[in-house]
């Protein structure tokens, strides 16, 4: 047998291969590492902080997490450390921004958990309408 054959084998027999969701899991994951990464492009004020920051706490503790479940999956670690990456760019980055436009730290961290609160005036104009 061929070096190629005995590596696929094992591969394909692997406790983390391709007959597993130790595999897929992680690999369809990659497409929110991608879908960060497309958003590289987009306006920072088009960028969700909370979206982000939760994408970041994910990826934190699943890559943690790939490391102490058995077996060990480093496919899990790694996409969940490009996640965390990627995440971590577009907080510095709104960041940057709010903090370039005057925003103080506090304001800052508010509209990273929050986003931003604006008042519609065709939405308060329904409700004293409804109120009368």
């Amino acid at each position: 047998m061929s070096t190629i054959n005995l590596a696929f084998r094992r591969f394909w027999q692997s406790e983390t291969g391709p007959r597993t969701v130790h595999f897929w899991a992680p690999t369809l994951k990659w497409g929110l590492v991608v879908a960060g990464l497309s958003d590289v492009s987009r306006p920072v004020e088009k960028v969700s902080g909370a979206q982000n920051l939760s994408l970041l706490a994910t990826a934190l503790i699943w890559t943690r997490w790939s490391f102490v479940i058995k077996p060990r999956n480093i496919l899990l670690a790694s996409v969940n450390s490009f996640l965390g990456l990627t995440a971590g760019y577009h907080i510095v980055r709104i960041a940057n921004h709010r903090i370039r436009n005057g925003d103080s730290m506090s304001q800052t961290f508010k509209y990273i958990i929050h986003g931003e609160h604006r008042r519609d005036a065709s939405n308060l104009k329904d409700v004293q309408v409804i109120t009368q």
